[in-house]
């Protein structure tokens, strides 16, 4: 199955993520008055889906967040370190893959932009 991520940094109002399911049978949407970084809400969006999923398709439009996790680049800003690790572990002990596809293909993107 595919899950799509998106996340929204802080708009002077909000922040949040949403997570949908290719199945339909469900889908994530989370605003909070938080100021949470576009970064941050990328992370909690794919490790929301990760806590979801087993031998799934993760996909987001974060090219930072999905290669960061997966190793090819490393974490220069400390405080996405232990969601970038925390998302590292699930993907291993849900036998995930995380993938990159463009913003316009996200579906989480498109119920984010909505709400």
């Amino acid at each position: 199955m595919k899950i799509w991520t998106d996340g929204s940094g802080w708009n002077g109002e909000s922040s949040g993520y949403a997570v949908v399911f290719e199945n339909g049978k469900m889908s994530i949407l989370v605003r909070e008055p938080f100021n949470k970084t576009n970064n941050e809400r990328e992370y909690q969006a794919i490790i929301e889906a990760l806590n979801r999923a087993y031998q799934d398709t993760i996909i987001s439009d974060s090219q930072l967040c999905v290669n960061q996790i997966n190793g090819n680049w490393k974490v220069k800003q400390q405080h996405l370190l232990p969601l970038c690790q925390e998302a590292q572990r699930l993907l291993a002990e849900k036998q995930c893959k995380l993938i990159w596809n463009r913003r316009e293909e996200n579906k989480a993107g498109h119920l984010l932009e909505a709400k």
